[in-house]
């Protein structure tokens, strides 16, 4: 039976911990020990040069080298059990011993094993790239290895994944590949010791994504829902539901952010830098690419920049929208693109019901105040005009638990109901309020 890690490719484009630039000679041979596919390395210390090889051999350093601290209590939910926390390296070799790439695999799949059948990982070659480097490929082996124990996955029949063969497990209870996922990303972001504080962050929101997003029944995590807001000062403020705000960190520049899930992807002001992650609580950042949406709008010339205007990324579709047309990927498992002519100018998505990776539409405001749906039919796009009506134009607008905010093109943000609003008061930060979006609070993180 062949297990699969089924990673949504406009979701699941992960970032890497930042590894040396080589691996000592004595390191290099007590990997070649193992897999011995790397004896013709051993001869020397072995320096990255973004090969395949290079891109295995990062992640299988960090799986060996990175340190937690110790003790490693479990959570009161269900994110980290401890159950595979005392040794990564020894429980991937005692069911691993050889990698072999495949440069076919479909889209969506990065690694399987076949898991009655040998001890062979196979890595796709997508996975071996700028974009899945040593922290998401010590992830992929850890989950990979479960399957040798015997613990397939199944189709998804609710939730974002809804309709994906192998891209579920049915309770996290059950230890499977998934929940060694959710495991190994939360551990990292909790208890590894001398990790860039960007890439733990990065971590923490990859297992509450896993969480939410791989199993047939719901995974308990104690957390809670607020607002995010960007002021004009590059402040990053938390706003609670009942008003209350504090000051978290700093954005490394003034932008628009995109929501990925857990993810925030800031798209600068400037067109002259580029779209990456941005985290809450001023982590810093990381050298990583940030999904293909991003990687989109990094590819054309700062000049053709702006015409890009907003993006909308859901479990299984995502669209770019530009000042004259909408694109649309709606098959996560073929590469296939729609555009669309838009005829009204576009200001940016906005969500009064909710961010919902899960949904298949989405609504789209304009400058003349018009709104309009976007999203897919199955795998076709389309785009037509929204029921939704709102007084004015909002440039962010998102709803979070019963409260929706929305925030207008002079800094000030309004509380809406239906299609009404009012003045929303944040005090100092009236007026001086560039952006705004959901955030949550993790209790096991121990969030602020």
């Amino acid at each position: 039976m062949k297990a699969l890690l089924t990673l949504i490719a406009s979701l699941f484009v992960t970032v890497a911990a930042q590894a040396a630039d080589c691996i000592p000679q004595a390191e290099v041979q007590e990997i070649a020990r193992t897999f011995t596919q790397f004896q013709k390395y051993a001869g020397s210390d072995y320096c990255y040069d973004g090969g395949q090889d290079s891109h295995l051999l990062a992640g299988i350093a960090f799986m060996r080298q990175t340190k937690f601290q110790d003790p490693m209590d479990r959570s009161s939910d269900d994110l980290f059990s401890g159950k595979f926390a005392a040794n990564w390296w020894n429980y991937f070799i005692g069911r691993i011993n050889e990698f072999e790439i495949d440069s076919n695999c479909p889209k969506g799949v990065v690694a399987y094993v076949f898991a009655f059948g040998g001890r062979t990982m196979y890595a796709c070659s997508a996975a071996l790239t700028d974009q899945f480097t040593a922290m998401d490929l010590a992830s992929v082996f850890m989950h990979e290895a479960r399957h040798i124990d015997g613990y397939p996955h199944i189709t998804c029949s609710r939730g974002p994944r809804q309709g994906l063969s192998g891209a579920c497990d049915r309770n996290i209870s059950d230890t499977g590949s998934y929940a060694v996922t959710v495991e190994t990303y939360a551990q990292l972001s909790k208890y590894a010791l001398g990790i860039n504080p960007a890439l733990k962050a990065f971590a923490r929101s990859a297992s509450v994504i896993y969480a939410d997003e791989a199993f047939e029944n719901a995974v308990r995590i104690a957390r809670s829902d607020r607002f995010l807001v960007m002021a004009k000062d590059k402040r990053l403020v938390s706003l609670s539901p009942n008003g209350s705000t504090q000051v978290l960190g700093m954005a490394p520049e003034l932008g628009h952010v995109v929501m990925r899930s857990q993810h925030m992807i800031l798209f600068p002001d400037n067109p002259n830098s580029r779209a990456r992650f941005m985290f809450a609580r001023g982590e810093g950042e990381i050298a990583s690419l940030a999904g293909n949406q991003a990687e989109e709008y990094n590819a054309l010339s700062p000049s053709d920049r702006p015409s890009m205007v907003d993006v909308h990324i859901g479990a299984q579709w995502n669209a770019r929208v530009y000042k004259t047309k909408v694109r649309l990927d709606c098959d996560p498992r073929a590469q296939k693109t729609e555009e669309l002519a838009l005829s009204d100018a576009p200001v940016g998505m906005i969500y009064p019901n909710g961010y919902d990776r899960s949904v298949k539409s989405a609504q789209l405001m304009t400058e003349s105040g018009r709104i309009y749906e976007l999203g897919c039919n199955g795998t076709s796009a389309f785009l037509q005009a929204s029921s939704m009506t709102l007084d004015r134009k909002y440039k962010s607008l998102y709803k979070v638990g019963s409260l929706t905010l929305g925030l207008t093109a002079d800094g000030f943000v309004r509380e809406i109901s239906g299609s009404s609003s009012r003045p929303y008061s944040l005090g100092a930060l009236d007026g001086q309020v560039h952006e705004i979006l959901p955030n949550q609070v993790v209790n096991f993180y121990g969030e602020n």
